[in-house]
């Protein structure tokens, strides 16, 4: 059992149900046999008893899926197969896996269908938890605004614990770790600061240190050209203007676009390429980077998009 786990989640194993043991004559040992294992979970929405390496599973997460892809873990049975699942996470689309509707909208008769030991929602989800405790043991992975790597650090653990795989869990982390160490020296040391993004059919809008994408500034070193930037799940509305007074080092770009249903929006680059933004420090130096919208919107918590993430922002200030 993973301790960090333990202290930070609340995490328990309860073992050898009712005391029962299974004893073997192979040799002269007695081989005892662990009888409904389970732990304990503590998520956004409560504390939940999960079966230890659950056979079914149904995952609205998709830094969750990200994850047990990485780690090797099957089980998986539905997935929202009805919204956008980032390409690199294509081999859950299909009929080999229930489409349990959206990420907003789930189709509970279809997870029901499925029968579960398990469900993985985040906060998209948080509004049908009540319904879907009613079908299976459920756990939201969702991540705090301002708290990336605690966040992500956190559910990781979860899933090691769950599923068995805490030695992978604990050998990724170091090595995400190890990355985040290294691009907070480069941008400390260079004195790095920066605006960041997000830009929805025409709209714009700035988000901060305490926002979803604060991983920039609080693990990664840049400095905020505003500090007094308002949360909230979508950022704070700026104007081309705006943009061109903060004057940053760097200028980091979640496109939306990306992710639409609307194939007539726009995309991020054509509506930046402005005369206000091309005057900018960070046009001029070519330090204007379009992040990759899934790993860091859509399925940002996962091990492979953190190190996507964390591969652009150090390829970005190693030109």
């Amino acid at each position: 059992m993973n301790k960090k786990v333990a202290a930070i989640s609340g995490l328990v194993i309860a073992g050898l149900i009712g005391g029962a043991l299974v004893f073997s004559n192979k040799g002269n040992k007695e081989v005892a046999s662990k009888a409904d294992e389970t732990v304990k979970v503590e998520h956004a929405l409560g504390t939940t008893e999960v079966g230890v390496n659950p056979k079914r599973v149904v995952v609205f997460d998709y830094a969750a899926l990200d994850a047990m892809q990485s780690l090797g873990i099957d089980g998986v049975v539905g997935t929202p197969q009805s919204s956008s699942i980032p390409e690199y996470l294509s081999e859950y689309k299909g009929s080999k896996y229930g489409n349990v509707g959206g990420l907003k909208e789930p189709n509970l008769e279809k997870v029901n269908e499925l029968k579960p030991d398990l469900i993985i929602i985040n906060g998209r989800q948080h509004s049908f938890y009540d319904k879907f405790t009613e079908i299976a043991p459920t756990i939201s992975l969702s991540k705090e605004d301002g708290k990336y790597m605690e966040s992500f650090t956190h559910n990781m653990e979860v899933i090691g614990d769950i599923f068995d795989k805490e030695d992978k869990v604990d050998a990724e982390l170091a090595k995400i770790n190890k990355k985040v160490e290294e691009i907070n020296k480069k941008v400390t040391e260079k004195d790095l600061d920066a605006t960041t993004l997000m830009v929805s059919d025409g709209s714009l809008s700035v988000l901060g240190s305490e926002s979803r994408f604060g991983i920039i500034y609080k693990s990664l070193g840049f400095k905020e050209t505003d500090e007094n930037v308002k949360n909230s799940d979508h950022g704070q509305d700026v104007s081309f203007e705006y943009i061109a007074s903060q004057d940053s080092d760097y200028i980091f770009v979640v496109d939306k676009s990306v992710i639409s249903s609307d194939e007539g929006q726009k995309p991020a680059q054509e509506i930046l390429n402005n005369e206000l933004i091309n005057n900018t420090r960070a046009a001029k130096d070519g330090n204007i980077v379009y992040l990759d919208t899934h790993s860091w919107y859509l399925s940002d918590g996962g091990i492979i998009s953190t190190n996507t993430m964390l591969d652009e922002v150090d390829e970005a200030i190693s030109k």
